[in-house]
């Protein structure tokens, strides 16, 4: 994993609420952006801003059915991130 990515990817879990709509779309394993909401209360505005700094960062994939976005978790960068983080470990 390149630093700028690792740096990206730090940013994205350094906000609270960002980690808790992870959790969520991990245990959901699927899930709409207007569930979201159920679990952390904000703004549309926020969420969107939240949404695309996830997904910029590499962490969720977003797939827009009709007027509907779906989020998932990307476990090939989460997979990334364990394997650094192990090599961290290592050292």
């Amino acid at each position: 994993m390149d630093t700028k990515s690792l740096v990206k990817l730090a940013k994205s879990l350094s906000d609270p609420n960002r980690l808790r709509m992870l959790q969520e779309i991990a245990r959901a394993q699927r899930l709409g952006c207007a569930n979201l909401y159920e679990f952390v209360p904000i703004s549309q505005p926020s969420m969107s801003q939240h949404v695309k700094a996830l997904v910029d960062a590499g962490l969720v994939h977003s797939c827009k059915e009709g007027r509907n976005m779906y989020l998932t978790i990307n476990t090939e960068k989460l997979q990334e991130l364990e394997s650094f983080l192990q090599l961290l470990k290592m050292c």
